[in-house]
């Protein structure tokens, strides 16, 4: 028997991770009763502690020391041989070549339980959550996600499960040892081969590894509690009377959480299906944050030039070649090609970003609809409605779509970004192609460059990145940020901003993997249907073919978009007199004939659709662009007559149909044809446009907020008014955190430098997003007053509704 099971592996390619072993069905059996007996007592024991002394549990975990709380985990862990850092299945990876996995690993307690480990378990919290879930809930609520929890082990071949064919282990709504895990034959049950294969089951390898896992993790809470109450009689230990569940584990401050907090808490917790309501507040939030960076590039001077230099500083052109030399782009008159490209790089990546969150947000909100419509159709043992399969598959393709964009972005900026560009080099540049190739030369000795260019270098390598998965990248990267100052003093603005959205986009794909147990057939399905999802993908956002493969290279738009001459000077943060009104007209004139030609170029290579043409109805309809009116000389008889701050201009000058706007998004990355060649139209001359009236200032209601010293303080220097002399200083990040709290919203830190604001005592629903800044702790002026202005576009808030108490 054993000889015909193995023959089907030495019929495969050499390399290929074999089973740990080949047991018959009986062998199986016997293995997976011995499991559950022991998983069940162990159970069992668990679930009348936790009943009768959680809250005993909770007060003695809480006050003992870091020392104290090493020794009990020691003690209840078997071998006393417990891994000591945060994902040690990471660091055995790292520290095994795969001849060595082969043969047998040396770390196979870290690959099948990662999550168990001294540096997270002695923190306050992780393992009462452990106590609470696993004490309350079945041992089948978790036997899917433990196993996932050691995914790396199992697709490095360090952690090979068992290989029984033509067998289902079943785990779902079994709840004695008799019946948990049991296997059933595909000749004796016609379902079970269908329960294999959408995830209701498990192949009996797995199945087995699953039992394992599970049996360890509640004979080691178990000796916890015993640890804990070992004053506790036995008699009282398992007998009393049963007490109420404590109250909530989560945070005193629970209006502050942070993305590493709930990754590091996840494991430990109750496994919870799809929250479409957290994703559509993420993807909200992102797609506001682009739509805000839009208006403000083509509205504020400063803000446009400082965008300008970030992508000009994170470009390859910045390093060095091995010679010393400079890359030739700069060596040409005005330095044409390489603002061009930046330029090209700014525009490309503010509209086609802004479309891309716009369509993700859509797209989830339309897979929220369709699990409402189908809710009572959705059960564990049956299939999903057609339609709501096609939506899931499709988001999945989207942000699989937009992963690869963001890792692009990443690829090519993190080695020039200014705090890595010194231990980087280029080779010369060939003239006879626009790539270039640039080498990250370590320095000697343990430097945080290197712990940082390890996870980074995980992402750009599609093996890595699928046997580490995306989520414990980025996870792992925002852990290392977090917790190692050298790393994170590497990570520039510009950098963080783009984990920030990466890590938005493996949180959306997360919890479309925890979509259990139908996740996994839809995504295997997914690999059989990619031409067809590619196929609907470009359909969808076929208006945007013509626009990614416009250049700007051969433009003379290099000179209005320079920012280097100070053309851009804003000295909006400054008090209002004749000179600096002067510099802020002549500032905002220069952006205008800068956006005015970028449209007018879009249009005539694009049969005279722009890239404004296709986001232009996603975007407010209720305000224009903010522009400074001429200076006039106040006047002392008239000193009640207010010189209005703004007045208003649209948005683009260039005319377009709104009945014939496309809007969407297209991966560039996937885009292979060529546009044909476009013809050319004239455009109207922007000076006949009517003039836009200033947006209409009627809202709906504002509530009046009465806060504290320190709120009242944060919000008179956001929405400062330019009019008014004295002008604020710098806001500490922590009292602007403790500032929006205050106004009625729960604060949470992402990876990277996003935080994200979602309204908990508002009678709003759209989330907002801030960047918080880097390397200082505090908001300058000048980003304070953009704020304000986003809080004023998104909410209609102004100083006036905030009074102190």
């Amino acid at each position: 028997m054993d000889m015909e099971r193995g023959s089907l592996f030495r019929s495969l390619p050499p390399g290929l991770p074999m089973p740990s072993s080949m047991p018959s069905p009986g062998e199986v059996r016997s293995k997976s009763r011995g499991y559950a007996k022991k998983l069940f007592d162990d159970w069992n024991t668990l679930h009348v502690i936790v009943e009768r002394h959680e809250e005993t549990i909770r007060k003695r975990w809480t006050k003992k020391s870091q020392q104290q709380r090493k020794a009990i985990l020691l003690a209840a862990w078997p071998g006393s041989s417990m891994s000591t850092q945060h994902r040690p299945d990471v660091e055995a990876f790292r520290r095994e070549t795969p001849a060595r996995r082969a043969q047998g690993t040396q770390f196979k307690e870290a690959y099948l339980w990662p999550y168990i480990n001294l540096e997270d378990l002695m923190k306050p919290k992780p393992l009462l959550i452990f106590l609470n879930s696993r004490g309350r809930n079945r041992p089948d609520k978790f036997v899917h996600s433990d196993l996932e929890l050691a995914h790396l082990g199992q697709v490095s071949g360090a952690t090979m499960p068992a290989f029984l064919n033509e067998y289902t282990m079943n785990f779902i709504g079994r709840n004695t040892p008799a019946t948990y895990g049991e296997i059933v034959s595909w000749d004796d049950d016609d379902e079970a081969f269908e329960h294999l294969t959408n995830g209701i089951g498990m192949d009996p390898g797995h199945g087995l590894l699953a039992m394992e896992i599970q049996q360890k993790i509640w004979g080691f809470l178990v000796a916890c509690c015993e640890q804990l109450l070992r004053d506790v009689s036995l008699d009282a230990l398992t007998g009393g009377n049963i007490l109420l569940e404590p109250g909530s584990l989560s945070s005193i401050d629970a209006s502050i959480t942070s993305l590493d907090v709930v990754a590091l808490e996840a494991p430990y917790r109750t496994p919870t299906n799809i929250d479409l309501s957290r994703l559509i507040s993420l993807a909200s939030a992102e797609r506001d944050s682009m739509e805000d960076s839009l208006w403000s590039l083509r509205e504020d001077p400063s803000y446009f030039a400082e965008v300008m230099q970030d992508y000009a500083e994170h470009r390859q052109e910045m390093i060095l070649d091995d010679q010393g030399h400079k890359h030739p782009s700069f060596v040409l008159s005005g330095k044409a090609l390489f603002w061009n490209r930046v330029l090209g790089s700014v525009v490309m990546q503010a509209y086609f970003g802004f479309a891309t969150f716009n369509e993700i947000h859509q797209q989830i909100m339309g897979l929220r609809n369709l699990a409402l419509k189908y809710e009572d159709e959705i059960h564990p043992q049956g299939t999903l409605p057609p339609e709501l399969a096609e939506a899931f598959q499709n988001l999945r393709f989207l942000l699989d779509a937009a992963k690869r964009d963001i890792i692009d972005q990443l690829k090519m900026g993190i080695l020039p970004s200014p705090l890595m560009r010194p231990f980087c080099s280029r080779r010369p540049q060939d003239p006879n192609t626009t790539k270039m190739a640039v080498r990250y030369s370590p320095p000697k000795g343990e430097h945080p460059s290197q712990r940082l260019m390890h996870l980074i270098n995980t992402l750009f390598d599609d093996k890595q990145l699928f046997l580490f998965g995306l989520h414990t990248v980025t996870d792992e990267i925002g852990h290392l940020i977090a917790s190692d100052p050298g790393v994170a003093s590497l990570v520039s603005p510009w950098i963080a901003s783009r984990i920030s959205q990466l890590s938005m986009v493996s949180e959306c794909l997360h919890q479309l993997h925890l979509f259990q147990p139908w996740s996994r057939k839809l995504e295997d399905d997914m690999h059989m249907k990619e031409a067809e999802l590619l196929e609907v993908y470009k359909n969808t956002f076929a208006g945007w073919l013509p626009i990614v493969n416009i250049k700007l290279e051969d433009t003379n738009l290099y000179r209005l978009a320079d920012p280097t001459d100070s053309k851009f000077e804003y000295p909006a943060h400054r008090r209002r007199n004749k000179q600096n009104i002067e510099k802020m007209r002549s500032a905002e004139a220069n952006l205008d004939a800068l956006w005015r030609a970028v449209d007018e170029h879009f249009s005539a290579k694009a049969r005279g659709k722009t890239q404004h043409d296709l986001v232009a109805h996603l975007l407010a309809e209720d305000r224009g662009i903010q522009r400074t009116p001429p200076w006039v000389e106040p006047i002392k008889s008239q000193h009640d007559q207010k010189q209005p701050d703004y007045v208003y201009q649209p948005f683009s000058s260039v005319f377009h149909d709104p009945t014939k706007q496309l809007t969407g998004t297209l991966s560039r990355s996937m885009i292979s044809e060529k546009s044909a060649k476009p013809k050319t139209r004239g455009v109207t001359d922007s000076s006949l446009q009517p003039a836009l009236p200033e947006p209409s200032t009627t809202r709906d209601e504002q509530p009046m907020f009465s806060v504290d010293k320190r709120t009242h303080k944060v919000f008179r220097a956001l929405f400062h008014s330019p009019s008014n002399p004295d002008l604020p200083g710098e806001i500490p990040w922590q009292d602007f955190l403790h500032a929006m709290v205050a106004a009625g919203f729960s604060v949470q830190k992402l990876h990277g430098s996003a935080w994200n604001f979602t309204p908990s005592g508002l009678d709003v629903e759209r989330s907002i997003q801030f960047h918080e800044p880097h390397p200082s702790d505090k908001i300058p002026f000048l980003w304070a007053r953009r704020f304000g202005r986003r809080l004023n576009r998104t909410y209609g808030w102004t100083g006036e509704m905030f009074r102190l108490r």
